[in-house]
């Protein structure tokens, strides 16, 4: 058995030389074209796109292959079989064209001629690209071979449809721009995801209608964010009211006074301190600011300005959060697209 290595590495040749058989094929078929030499011309690439044709051709070169036909046969004076292979070009692209600069009127009179029978729409997305939403456009490539009313609709895949957004609705022939800003039915920004460009036809010159869709994958390149501060935590703010056991400690000092006092006037009275009169006032008038204190504490436990302190230590960080948030809003509205062609319908990364 050939190894598989060696297996992949004998089919990339044989792709490689079926490429370059074509392509070989080509190139001489145009040099000959560009001497007028018709004659050698016309078999080359009748050869090209013959069924019996043994290497790999593309649609491009296939193309390629058909345009070259039809300019050839028209300078052989066989008009209508030059139609016949401009509208084979035309079938498989129908962005050919033929630059008046480079081809006869006669030429360009018979690509007209089939481009007024056949009937085909096409769409390109172009390559990779960044844009800005705030000044640029996402721009897509339609065309009709002919006139006909285009519809031109962007939808997210996956989705129900009912979000899909019209880029062009109206009368069209030839290429046309179809220009999206970037943002939803609603004005906000497109999410990322991957996306659909579809765009259908009405022949206004003969009862045909095609269409035809290529996807896109939308990407968003934003500047870093900043991160919002966390609240304050308990331990970064003062205690905003006192505890009940203060209050009780409170009363508990104003008691030991009061006892304090009567002890003393137990111990001390003589006939100058008399009976001891002013030791009780004074325990009695301890044991009333005790009590008073207490109740004081209990009703208003509050304080006022570790409260007054902690709502500007608050304001300061939601002034901090405010403006980071104010940043990060400016970031985002700088947020840039970053389109790219993808193949097949695919569901979004």
């Amino acid at each position: 058995m050939v190894p598989v290595a060696l297996a992949a590495l004998l089919t990339s040749a044989t792709a490689a030389a079926a490429q370059g058989g074509t392509a070989e094929l080509l190139r001489q078929s145009r040099e000959l074209y560009e001497r007028l030499d018709i004659e050698r011309a016309l078999p080359i690439l009748r050869r090209v796109v013959s069924p019996d044709w043994p290497f790999e051709v593309t649609d491009a070169q296939r193309v390629e292959a058909y345009k070259y036909l039809g300019a050839a046969l028209t300078l052989a004076g066989k008009r209508d079989s030059a139609v016949f292979y401009f509208r084979a070009a035309l079938e498989r692209d129908p962005f050919t064209d033929l630059d008046p600069a480079q081809f006869t009127p006669a030429q360009v009179a018979a690509f007209a001629a089939a481009r007024r029978l056949t009937f085909a729409v096409g769409v390109r997305a172009g390559g990779e690209r960044r844009v800005d939403p705030r000044t640029q456009r996402v721009l897509f490539t339609a065309v009709t071979t002919h006139a006909a009313a285009l519809r031109g609709t962007l939808r997210v895949v996956g989705g129900d449809g009912t979000e899909s957004i019209t880029l062009f609705d109206g009368t069209n022939e030839g290429a046309r721009e179809l220009a999206w800003d970037g943002l939803t039915r609603d004005g906000r920004l497109a999410a990322p995801g991957r996306y659909e460009v579809l765009v259908i036809g009405v022949s206004q010159i003969v009862a045909l209608t095609d269409s035809a869709r290529v996807y896109v994958d939308l990407a968003h390149e934003v500047e870093p964010l900043e991160d919002t501060l966390s609240p304050l935590a308990p331990v970064d703010l003062l205690p905003e009211r006192y505890r009940d056991a203060t209050a009780g400690l409170d009363l508990v000092k104003t008691l030991g006074v009061a006892a304090g006092a009567l002890a003393i006037s137990g111990v001390l009275t003589n006939h100058r301190l008399g009976a001891g009169k002013e030791a009780r006032w004074v325990a009695g008038a301890a044991v009333g600011t005790g009590l008073a204190v207490f109740v004081h504490r209990r009703r208003h436990a509050a304080m006022p300005q570790n409260i007054a302190a902690n709502e500007t230590r608050r304001a300061v960080r939601r002034t901090a959060n405010d403006a980071i948030r104010q940043r990060n809003a400016e970031r985002l509205s700088r947020t840039v697209l970053l389109v790219s062609p993808a193949a097949g319908i695919g569901s979004p990364p």
